[in-house]
């Protein structure tokens, strides 16, 4: 208990010296005013180390503007131009040109935070703030829909997804945005993007992954039909290292405070967060724009183990022992009370997989993992049932991940259609992992077309290559290459130009 309050306390210390400075006062929520009219923000306008930061998923769209969030960059467009903003760096870009800005876009509680310069630096807005209405005001022309009030072919709507019904005809999917709650049929032919803005992931989906509490922007057609849907939501995996209190702390740091709504999972059963304990792995899902977990799922090591009696699972092995991608073949061989029915789970993740008696006592099965499976050291679950008992359960000692997203390459220098005057620039490429880490020996570098990887500096983070030769006036073509552990690879290419004197 001593260990535990220490470590909360350290949390807490943390919080309060990252924390605004607050007056013994109270102090009112900073609104938002948007072309006159009071935008409901939640998480609201905060200063930060003395700079007043402003949430910007929720003013970008409310502009009717594009959010697209690749692991530290977010890009939005305003007719054909591009404009870029990249977490903790003071640059942003427009077209490529860099704009700067007072402070460096940070992420508080799950939510983007950028300086009130970049609405008017980079979109051209008017933007102040008030002090004695506490309140920040933005004027902008941008305004292109008016959300979900609207409707007719093309049109866009957004909200937290309250509910998705797939047994209705047509599947329906209800959304929440500020007051307003709507209810829409999906054509049958509905493309369904699914996207993690932590891991700067988007993939094809079915209607069945998108989750109550995510966030999602949905196309409608000329008859009210949603006929494109991007799902997303927020992902942080992690250990916990202290609980207490409805409460959870992982092993970065992080506090996971879970309300009434969350869903709470320990190896594939339903618990309260109380029933997580100091080394359970955890990923939780949460909500974009609230920052409200929505969905905790647990395993714990060794919570259940083979069994004995006259029904047993004696043991469940797996192979390939390494982690898996889209495409891969699992096997798992379970030795149990002969003669039973037998499935088996991949954690909670992926559950209720059939194992055929291949020998007497002795149990086989094989999944092929396909797009969107995601999830790191996941226990293999075995149950058995002899004769219509209940089933008896054991647990591999061995651990599954999958993993069917390649690692994100999300910040690099020079930038592309950047001009530098330095003929020796330091090149280089940051990575962002995903469920598995990277492979830093897969990291490759060409500049040129000439392979350089054995000058450069490698790690799981960054591959850095610093030029022995000067480089002529012209353009510099980069192409970065990187691998996580389960071979998924990403590829980044880029032009940048010298000119030096």
């Amino acid at each position: 208990m001593k260990k535990l309050a220490c470590v909360l306390a350290a949390v807490m210390l943390t919080a309060a010296v990252h924390a605004p400075k607050r007056p013994g006062k109270t102090i009112r929520p900073i609104a938002v005013i948007l072309n006159g009219t009071h935008l409901r923000v939640n998480p609201g306008p905060q200063f930060y180390r003395y700079h007043l930061l402003v949430p910007v998923r929720r003013i970008i769209e409310a502009l009717g503007l594009q959010f697209q969030r690749n692991g530290r960059d977010v890009t939005t467009y305003v007719g054909a131009k591009q404009i870029t903003l990249t977490l903790g760096s003071t640059r942003a870009l427009v077209d490529g040109n860099p704009v700067y800005l007072d402070a460096a876009p940070v992420e508080i509680r799950n939510t983007l935070y950028a300086p009130l310069r970049f609405f008017t630096a980079a979109l051209d807005a008017q933007a102040n703030f008030d002090r004695q209405t506490n309140s920040v005001e933005i004027v902008s022309s941008l305004i292109g829909r008016s959300g979900p009030g609207t409707t007719g072919a093309g049109t866009k709507t957004r909200g937290t997804v309250t509910a998705v019904d797939l047994d209705s005809s047509p599947a329906t999917i209800t959304l929440t945005y500020n007051a307003s709650i709507r209810t829409l049929p999906i054509d049958p032919s509905a493309q369904v993007i699914v996207q993690d803005v932590n891991t700067g992931t988007s993939n094809s989906g079915e209607l069945s992954d998108i989750a109550a509490g995510d966030w999602a922007e949905v196309m409608l057609d000329k008859n009210s039909r949603v006929k494109h849907v991007v799902d997303a939501y927020g992902s942080h995996t992690g250990t916990i290292a202290a609980a207490a209190s409805g409460v959870i702390v992982l092993g970065d740091g992080r506090v996971i405070s879970p309300s009434r709504a969350t869903a709470i999972t320990l190896n594939g059963n339903t618990v309260t967060i109380d029933r997580l304990q100091v080394g359970d792995a955890v990923s939780v899902r949460y909500n974009i724009d609230t920052s409200e977990p929505r969905q905790i799922i647990a395993t714990r090591k060794g919570a259940v183990s083979p069994t004995a009696g006259p029904v047993a699972v004696t043991a469940i092995s797996v192979s390939p022992n390494h982690a898996l991608r889209k495409g891969d073949t699992l096997y798992v061989v379970m030795h149990a009370t002969p003669g039973g029915l037998a499935s088996y789970d991949l954690g909670p993740y992926v559950t209720n997989l059939p194992l055929r008696e291949s020998a007497p006592g002795t149990y086989s099965g094989s999944y092929k993992i396909g797009a969107g499976v995601n999830f790191a050291d996941a226990p293999v679950f075995g149950h058995v049932s002899v004769n219509g008992a209940e089933p008896t359960s054991g647990e591999s000692a061995a651990f599954v991940s999958i993993s069917t997203e390649p690692p994100g390459i999300n910040d690099f220098a020079p930038g592309n259609g950047m001009t530098v005057n330095n003929s020796r620039p330091s090149i280089y490429a940051t990575f962002v992992s995903g469920v598995v880490p990277v492979n830093p020996s897969s990291a490759k570098i060409e500049v040129n077309g000439h392979d350089v990887t054995s000058s450069a500096t490698r790690s799981d983070r960054f591959i850095d290559y610093m030029p022995q030769v000067d480089y002529g006036n012209g353009p510099v073509r980069v192409i970065v290459r990187v691998s996580d552990e389960a071979g998924n690879t990403a590829t980044k290419s880029w032009t940048f130009y010298i000119k030096s004197r």
